[in-house]
């Protein structure tokens, strides 16, 4: 040691050694902001939920350097977390179907979303962003009937579910269910002879109709995929109305099950993501939420779920682009209903059909 020469270092060869360093991706990080930061997100209780779990958490935490605490739930029991958090949110993103959007603006659960921090909010389909950005689709489905391939009729329009055909043979979605709102407003606009958009504020109108229904009713379910397995078994005929996001992946995988595309139009099925209000790490959420709606996301959520990406430019496999309702001609064409006016009357609306079916 005594006898090592310390030789002087140059200006030049500092500045060549940083601009080394600054070509080095350990020495530089674009998402260094985020290291060491942790994310909780409320996400669906499903193969969605288990899709993001496995193909979408891992690479955004080595992405951003981060942990992704993930829970799964239903939408109103993530609204029901919110709720409880309010003063102190936990979480920074929440999951939640499009009819609990406007519910959690009005009791001040949400933020609007940055859309400088999420650039491809831009190529979301503009109808499905919500309440003043308050929420954006993640995933798309069409709602409808679906019916056993053995059928010598298929179910063309909604009425076909009212008919004598399917006496004793129609598996009915469970009330706890938006579906059978849904439901609900399409008798309404066969009552009153009005468009679906228009019917749907007069819902009180379209209960003598479901009523007419009961005769066709075999049971009132509340698992899906039970219900379609006991169709594809011969114990049914038709069921519904349900998410293609629910029936497809049976479909393709063998079940002699359709679903149906009523010539009045299917429903949509929307699940959303939103940013908490008030939330521990905004940046990080609003990067999530770019993240889920980027190309290679949206292709890994509709060829793994069955829901149709909620932007433009996913390149899709064919026989996934054909079961789901992807682009703008697709979507544009699935029934909205206005859920802020509608989400008052849940309670009384599932007291009637009870009533009404004895479910």
């Amino acid at each position: 040691m005594a006898n090592k020469i310390i030789r002087p270092v140059s200006r030049r060869t500092l500045l060549g050694a940083a601009a080394v360093g600054l070509a080095s991706p350990n020495f530089f990080v674009r998402n260094a902001w985020a290291a060491g930061k942790s994310l909780f997100i409320g996400t669906y209780t499903s193969i969605q939920g288990q899709v993001i779990k496995e193909k979408v958490i891992p690479k955004f935490q080595a992405d951003f350097d981060c942990k992704v605490f993930q829970t799964e739930n239903v939408t109103l029991g993530n609204i029901a977390i919110l709720r409880t958090q309010k003063a102190n949110p936990n979480y920074s993103v929440m999951m939640m179907d499009d009819l609990g959007i406007p519910i959690a603006k009005a009791e001040g659960l949400i933020d609007k979303l940055p859309r400088d921090k999420i650039p491809n909010l831009e190529k979301a389909f503009s109808r499905f962003i919500y309440n003043d950005d308050h929420g954006v689709a993640f995933a798309i489905s069409e709602i409808s009937p679906w019916y056993v391939s053995s059928l010598s009729q298929p179910i063309e329009s909604w009425t076909d579910i009212w008919s004598d055909r399917f006496k004793g043979r129609f598996m009915l979605i469970t009330p706890k269910q938006s579906q059978s709102v849904q439901l609900l407003a399409l008798a309404s606009s066969l009552a009153t002879g009005k468009p679906i958009q228009q019917a749907q504020y007069e819902l009180d109108k379209g209960w003598a109709k479901m009523a007419e229904l009961k005769p066709n009713v075999q049971t009132v379910y509340d698992t899906s995929g039970a219900a379609l397995l006991q169709a594809a078994q011969g114990q049914a005929d038709a069921g519904g109305p349900d998410f293609s996001k629910v029936v497809q992946p049976y479909i393709l995988k063998g079940a002699p099950i359709v679903q149906s595309r009523p010539k009045e139009g299917s429903f949509a099925g929307v699940n959303c993501v939103t940013l908490v209000k008030g939330a521990p790490e905004p940046d990080l959420g609003a990067a999530f939420i770019n993240r889920l709606l980027s190309p290679e996301v949206q292709k890994i959520l509709a060829e793994e779920t069955y829901g149709a990406p909620s932007v433009s430019g996913v390149d899709l496999k064919k026989e996934v682009a054909a079961a789901i309702p992807y682009g703008e001609d697709r979507v544009k064409n699935l029934i909205i209903l206005d859920w802020e006016k509608i989400n008052p009357q849940r309670g009384a609306i599932i007291e009637k059909y009870n009533q009404t079916f004895g479910a």
